[in-house]
């Protein structure tokens, strides 16, 4: 019920309710059996919500599922833990612990935070608007709460007015989140100003990443450029990777972007390659380059976030024994079969505010949307509005690339930007500060259209202070952490030293 309350349409709604049975049967269980339980619950979760990676990639799939499963099995031991110990604690301390998790899967380069309960509300757009105050984590300690409330109005041994109060509150929380939207969202949308072309390549990737057929691609975005040309847009994007080589040491590949650029004067913002090369190593990169009107490369970001066992192996110079060449040595049979291993990018080294003679804007690529304080430093640091841009091609029209696009979309909610999203095969359009898709194309089209986008005004209570509800329940988790760690030696200090007694 959790996994699909990530999926496409009206199923959001069952993340309200859908942690009951897990706490009912959790809290029940003690040491190893609740661990077990635990890790089980958090294994099928994480399963059938990122099935789809294993079409690109089957042993970083198996990987991502298996670590991630270890969050949930860790909180919800606490959760156990804790229960048994304080009943009351227990209760009110698992929407902290539960937030506390999410926002710890956005720290390191482990960090996957994919599956954060607040995104199962981005199909409601009257719930989703609270996040422009606490953040996506905010709403999932408000999901989870509702579903320990309702835990207590289905134990059949708690006392009536508890039980009462608990659908009281529950009911209250839903109630309270949807008028505030409610009131939130004009009736009236306001226009767009910036005219921004977007360019979905549609381009396969049996054909894109196949030596000798690079011309396709540059052929294809040529004309979708000069097909949107007369709309006079200011800037021209196009998705994650488009360009299908090395932009920063290909010369020929270069030349034909300038080309493309020159024939259809504007900025110009080019997904491709990149590298850095020094006789010790080479350094390849997820990279995104703009062109001035005149065919010049002014400026060029390398991606910051990669996905784990993904793009990157975590942390590649120090643990070498995660890389696919090492592990190449002693799983051969895996390259019979062949699979798809991880990437070896690198990570860039600081976000970067991309300037048009009017604009500024901050850029998204793929992964990167899903972590709430990255895109509000892009904001902070200067972005007028936000790009994302993506090659969701790899996952079909699976799941996958729905639950990214509303990823991009809360992002946009919580910081009350507009945002352009650019996919090479969709989801790509044009949304609002509230979260109202403006313009849109369709899926696994090659099409190119021009939409003008609005300017930020202010900043969002998010924006101005932060992720205060992640960072605040991270701490108490820690604090609980400490707390049952303290327990637990406490307890086997008085198991080793009580003496026996006397008869």
């Amino acid at each position: 019920m959790l996994a699909l309350a990530f999926y496409p349409g009206p199923f959001g709604h069952l993340a309200w309710v859908a942690l009951i049975r897990p706490i009912m049967i959790i809290r029940r269980l003690t040491g190893t059996a609740a661990l077990t339980a635990a890790y089980f619950f958090g294994f099928f979760f994480t399963l059938f919500g990122i099935y789809w990676v294993a079409m690109v990639t089957i042993p970083g799939m198996i990987a991502a599922v298996v670590i991630v499963a270890a969050y949930y099995a860790v909180i919800l031991a606490m959760f156990s833990r804790l229960y048994r110990w304080r009943t009351g604690w227990g209760m009110a301390a698992l929407p902290f612990m539960w937030v506390g998790m999410e926002y710890f899967r956005t720290l390191s380069e482990f960090a996957f935070p994919w599956s954060d309960l607040g995104y199962t509300q981005s199909y409601s757009l009257n719930i989703l608007q609270i996040v422009s105050v606490t953040s996506v984590h905010g709403l999932s300690w408000l999901i989870v709460l509702v579903n320990v409330l309702l835990t207590i109005l289905v134990t059949k041994t708690a006392d009536p007015a508890r039980r009462v109060t608990a659908f009281l509150g529950a009911a209250g929380v839903v109630i309270a989140l949807f008028l505030y939207g409610w009131i939130a969202i004009p009736v009236h949308p306001v226009p767009g100003q910036y005219p921004v072309a977007l360019l979905q390549g549609g381009v396969p990737l049996d054909i894109k990443w196949t030596p000798g057929n690079e011309m396709h691609s540059f052929r294809t975005y040529d004309s979708l450029a000069q097909s949107v040309k007369h709309h006079d847009p200011r800037l021209y994007v196009w998705p994650e990777t488009s360009v299908p080589c090395y932009l920063s040491h290909d010369e020929t590949c270069h030349v034909l972007v300038r080309r493309i650029v020159r024939d259809a004067p504007a900025y110009h913002l080019v997904g491709a390659l990149g590298a850095e090369v020094t006789p010790q190593k080479t350094r390849r990169f997820n990279s995104v380059y703009q062109f001035a009107p005149s065919g010049l490369l002014i400026q060029r970001y390398d991606k910051v976030k990669l996905v784990p066992f993904s793009e990157h192996v975590p942390y590649q110079d120090h643990l070498g024994f995660l890389r696919q060449d090492y592990l190449r040595q002693y799983l051969t049979f895996l390259d019979r079969t062949d699979v798809q291993w991880w990437s070896d990018f690198y990570p860039g080294d600081s976000v970067k505010i991309f300037h048009t003679d009017d604009a500024a804007y901050g850029v998204l690529i793929c992964f990167e949307s899903t972590f709430p304080e990255f895109s509000r430093q892009l904001v902070r640091t200067g972005s007028e509005f936000l790009v994302g841009i993506t090659n969701d091609t790899w996952f079909g029209t699976s799941v996958g690339i729905h639950m990214h696009s509303r990823i991009f979309v809360t992002r946009m909610v919580e910081n009350r930007s507009w945002g352009v999203r650019v996919a090479n095969t969709g989801l790509s359009y044009v949304v609002d500060e509230y979260g109202r898709q403006r313009e849109a194309l369709d899926v696994c089209a090659a099409q190119a259209i021009v939409a003008k986008v609005g300017r930020l005004d202010s900043y969002s209570v998010f924006t101005q202070y932060g992720d205060l509800a992640g960072r605040l329940s991270f701490l108490i988790t820690l604090s609980i952490a400490g707390i049952l760690v303290t327990l637990w030696l406490a307890h086997k200090i008085r198991s080793r030293f009580a003496g026996p007694r006397s008869s």
